[in-house]
């Protein structure tokens, strides 16, 4: 069973854009980046696989169950889901982090001993177990971004859905929060489905890419077939503009089992 499965996906925002048959397929546990240019549907399509928006057509199913808008139905499957938005403070608006995370998981109607245990462990999972009675505005942008993602953690969900996980991060909180979710996804058995502009994450995280360009589907494959791909560099360039990158932060390697 695949974990995202999409077909034939049609939406309209207005005259000036829409998303024109877009299929993709994502299998169980395995790291899918979505990628193109400012505009060209990313965001849209994730806001489509949790039922924030209402597609004009087509069909999404998540682990075999076909999304709808039927609330019971769509609230099932989001709770398989957890999705990371770019900005932090988009997710983040309790008092302190640690009644931030636990209102994800009192919404699943655990006892409170649950909910306390939850949290504990989505804590320490980011790294931020000292930083539970914290406001989020005590927070670097980067330990924001592992506050909003420990909120998702505490429903243990089995996709994680991240929107530029990456943007705005320094070197150093990009390595980290790399190594939390691949560890995050080797224990769990996670589905990963990330959007990036950078194409070093594409190229040596994804196992599979998917290019969308003005709502359009271009490429779907891996990233080393679509690195050769003449429609794939004449949308978003070589792969050489960035192996400067690559040389200067070797250390950066995220291995996959």
């Amino acid at each position: 069973m695949s974990a995202v499965e999409v077909k034939d996906l049609c939406f309209n925002y207005n005259s000036a854009f829409s998303l024109d048959n877009v299929s993709f397929n994502i299998e169980k546990e395995s790291i899918y980046a979505l990628t193109g240019n400012n505009g060209a549907g990313k965001t849209t399509i994730l806001r489509l696989l949790v039922g924030l928006l209402k597609p004009v057509s087509g069909t999404i199913k998540i682990f075999g169950t076909k999304l709808t808008r039927n609330k019971k139905l769509l609230w099932q499957i989001r709770q398989k889901i957890g999705f990371l938005f770019q900005n932090p403070d988009d997710q983040l608006f309790a008092p302190t982090i640690e009644e931030d995370i636990a209102f994800g998981a009192r919404n699943l109607k655990l006892t409170e001993k649950e909910v306390k245990e939850r949290v504990e462990w989505a804590l320490k999972a980011v790294g931020l177990e000292k930083f539970g009675k914290s406001s989020p505005f005590q927070l670097s942008w980067g330990q924001k971004k592992r506050a909003a993602l420990a909120g998702l953690l505490v429903m243990k969900p089995k996709l994680l859905i991240l929107d530029e996980p990456f943007a705005n991060l320094d070197f150093k909180s990009i390595y980290n929060h790399l190594k939390i979710i691949e560890n995050l996804r080797k224990e769990h058995k996670m589905t990963i489905l990330f959007t990036t502009h950078n194409l070093f994450f594409v190229k040596n995280w994804a196992d599979k890419m998917l290019l969308i360009d003005k709502g359009k589907k271009i490429f779907e494959g891996s990233p080393e077939e679509g690195f050769q791909s003449k429609e794939v560099i004449n949308i978003l360039g070589s792969y050489d503009r960035i192996k400067e990158l690559i040389l200067k932060n070797k250390k950066l390697s995220i291995k996959k089992n």
